[in-house]
């Protein structure tokens, strides 16, 4: 499979990362060699997205984690708005770099919510999608995950 035109997006709920594979001719024992190289091209953070509700929101007097205020399903509420806020995200760096092929990581638990978000054009290049956190995985490791 070529690589030419690809961009590998990984995402958690606290980050994204998306970079654009690039490829390097050589020569090793006059054989010509390809080899792929990732540069990063957009690196964000969702702060709210690893804060604890206590830290996000205050009870009613006001006071910030202690404890005594009610859920009210406020951590799927943020995780659901966060994970828009991923798919949009998503969608504004495939419109701008316009890639043949988009691979992308992002956790089981909330893989399937984040491709619902995608827009049509990101679907149509989404060739790869692998369920699990690579947020954390070298720059040099990553490509080996999406063979």
């Amino acid at each position: 499979m070529t690589l030419e035109n690809t961009i590998i997006i990984v995402a958690d709920l606290g980050e994204l990362k998306a970079f654009e594979v690039v490829e390097h001719e050589g020569t090793a024992r006059n054989d010509m060699k390809i080899s792929h190289s990732l540069k990063l091209i957009n690196n964000e953070a969702f702060i709210s997205g690893r804060k604890k509700p206590g830290e996000l929101m205050s009870d009613s007097s006001g006071k910030f984690g202690t404890g005594t205020l009610e859920d009210h399903n406020a951590k799927s509420e943020r995780e659901n708005r966060t994970i828009k806020d991923i798919a949009h995200d998503i969608d504004a760096i495939v419109k701008e770099m316009q890639p043949q092929q988009l691979f992308l990581a992002f956790p089981k638990e909330h893989n399937h919510e984040l491709t619902d978000k995608l827009a049509q054009e990101t679907k149509a290049v989404l060739v790869k999608n692998v369920a699990a956190d690579l947020v954390k995985t070298t720059k040099e490791k990553l490509l080996s995950y999406f063979d």
